[in-house]
């Protein structure tokens, strides 16, 4: 029985990544690679499925990763502020049911 913790960096741990620059990249979506984020989401869920012992998972993201299977495991950060106890509690909660 393992419950697994999908975590992204930039924007969930380092806030400062995203300074006005990045925000407007992303605004613009000249940051962001749509078939990248599917592809991450795809990577997930196949990792998921080859795990049988996996009782329960979260994904920990700044980005919405498009995908609706996701999207239910999914605790969704503020890149500007990072991880907050708010979304620790949302993880936990996705974690223990």
């Amino acid at each position: 029985m393992s419950k697994i913790l999908f975590l992204d960096i930039d924007g969930v741990l380092n806030s400062n990544f995203w300074n006005d620059r990045h925000q407007t990249e992303i605004s613009d979506g000249t940051l962001i690679d749509e078939e990248k984020i599917k592809l991450l989401a795809d990577e997930i869920l196949l990792w998921i499925n080859l795990h049988d012992d996996v009782t329960a998972w979260v994904v920990l993201d700044d980005l919405d990763l498009h995908n609706d299977q996701i999207r239910q495991h999914q605790v969704k950060t503020d890149q500007t502020i990072g991880l907050t106890l708010e979304n620790v509690r949302q993880a936990v909660k996705i974690l223990l049911g």
